[in-house]
């Protein structure tokens, strides 16, 4: 585990510094004390949270905690109040930059007990647990600042966030996520759509045994989407199957509801139809049998089905049997690679009578892992064009 103390140190540790001076500056004060904290102190000297808010002020103006008025400040406050823990953080960041490190360690240890909700201590003992490797230690730590202070988020999600690009750091921080809580749920979309999904966040959603709870945060669909739009495509079907168990029982099929008949495999690896209005297609029953219906209104065209597929390199052969037609104008398919500017591998017009099947062949080439199958309906003269596919199916060669 002695990688993982590292990481700890260097990912953590960093973010964590930068946010200790963000952390004691979280504290109270009325509106007074927040426009001039001097003025207020003064003119209510036996008011011990002015005091500390004046103090305060000075340290944010950059006045060292050792300065001799912030000081007599933080003395003033703390004869009046001893219990108040803005005041004894100033007090211990004294005792630390004067290199009495072990008041210092006092003092904290003093201000969390008087109340685990000053988040300036929370993210000091954060600190001193990443340094004496402690990751379990720190990462409890996280989880009380988060659940009792509403300024922990900005300091800490982000560094939550940068330590899952460190495999080891990704269990632990999966635990935490299992205890139910009140800021996982945010953290998750912080870390999905805020963040962009960086490396490690796939991971961490996979290693969280509270499935239920990624899917009502809708984290896992939100993934899938960051995963696709990055163009990673096998990591997001990778996260679809661990979180739809019916698409996980169909994982070895190349195409997802061939015969327009599972609306439960949703998008994007199963159809997603288009319904603009000029432009509409839904699942719909052609002769007693599932369909996809499609029609457009004069004019419009462009694509009513999408689904993604990755399929590996290869040869392989697709078909596509029309149900319905009505001759305004032929569709047709195409197979076209997922990465950006990526190339059209098939095009194949779609049979122009009910019952036709026409087939193609098709050629997957490496660096092409995912592609995007697609039915589009050409624009037409008619004031409406309408029809029907019965299936597509999709087969090795």
């Amino acid at each position: 585990m002695r990688a993982g103390v590292v990481a700890a140190r260097t990912v953590i540790g960093l973010g964590v510094a930068a946010g200790l001076a963000l952390a004691i500056r979280d504290g109270v004060a009325t509106e007074w004390g927040r426009s001039d904290p001097a003025r207020a102190a003064a003119l209510a000297p036996s008011d011990a949270r002015l005091a500390v808010q004046a103090a305060r002020a000075k340290v944010d103006a950059g006045a060292p905690a050792t300065d001799p008025a912030v000081r007599n400040l933080v003395r003033r406050a703390l004869a009046r109040d001893a219990t108040l823990p803005p005041a004894v953080e100033l007090r211990a960041l004294d005792a630390e930059a004067s290199g009495d490190k072990g008041r210092a360690a006092a003092l904290f240890a003093l201000s969390d007990r008087i109340s685990r909700r000053s988040l300036g201590t929370r993210v000091w003992l954060i600190q001193q647990a990443v340094e004496r490797g402690d990751v379990d230690g720190a990462l409890r730590d996280f989880d009380i600042a988060l659940r009792t202070s509403s300024a922990a988020p900005p300091i800490l999600f982000p560094v939550l966030t940068s330590a899952l690009s460190d495999p080891d750091l990704v269990p632990p921080i999966a635990r935490l996520l299992d205890r139910p809580s009140d800021w996982r749920a945010m953290f998750l979309h912080y870390a999905v759509a805020e963040r962009g999904a960086p490396p490690g966040v796939t991971d961490l959603v996979l290693a969280v045994r509270d499935r239920a709870m990624v899917r009502r945060a809708g984290a896992d669909r939100a993934l899938i989407g960051q995963l696709v739009a990055q163009g990673d495509f096998g990591e997001a079907r990778r996260v679809r199957d661990a979180f739809q168990p019916l698409a996980r029982a169909e994982a070895d099929a190349l195409l997802a509801d061939p015969t327009f008949s599972r609306p439960e495999l949703t998008a994007p690896f199963g159809w997603r139809l288009t319904e603009s209005g000029e432009l509409e297609a839904t699942r719909g029953v052609v002769g007693g049998r599932p369909a996809l219906t499609y029609q457009a209104l004069g004019g419009a065209g462009g694509v009513a089905a999408v689904q993604l597929l990755t399929l590996p390199p290869g040869d392989y052969r697709l078909s596509i049997r029309t149900a319905a037609t009505d001759h305004a104008a032929i569709p047709f398919w195409t197979l076209t690679c997922g990465e950006a500017g990526g190339r059209q591998l098939l095009q194949l017009d779609q049979a122009d009578r009910s019952g036709g099947e026409v087939s193609g062949e098709v050629t997957v080439p490496a660096g092409c892992s995912g592609q995007w199958l697609a039915l589009h309906l050409r624009r037409a003269d008619a004031a409406t064009q309408a029809g029907a596919v019965a299936s597509v199916s999709l087969v090795r060669r």
